[in-house]
């Protein structure tokens, strides 16, 4: 047996991120997919497809007819849950999104 493990880890969704999906394009929820199904098998993305945007919080990023984003975080070993998803407008993440995210990661952080 290899002395190094699987680095997989088990992707949820937060219920509202769903219906955030939900909203976008069918090209963009498959790109999305792909994504996850790729943070499934590493643990982890690499740019240009993801991004570190602060000390917990992690953005997928799509450009494709405009920028997607979702936002995850790392919450038990083996668990990464996506918290929000948006179209960005702006250059930076929108301060809203980020405190959304953070609101919805402490539902996670009690159990």
């Amino acid at each position: 047996m290899s002395q190094f493990s699987s680095v997989k880890k088990q992707v949820a969704i937060n219920y509202s991120a769903i219906k955030e999906l939900d909203s976008f394009p069918l090209k963009i929820r498959a790109r999305f997919n792909d994504l996850f199904q790729i943070l499934e098998e590493k643990g982890k993305l690499e740019m240009p497809f993801a991004k570190k945007i602060d000390s917990v919080l992690f953005e997928i990023r799509i450009k494709q007819n405009g920028q997607w984003r979702a936002i995850y975080a790392y919450v038990l070993k083996n668990e990464i849950v996506v918290l929000s998803a948006f179209l960005k407008k702006t250059q930076k993440t929108p301060k809203k999104e980020l405190t959304k995210a953070l609101k919805r990661l402490k539902n996670y952080e009690k159990k």
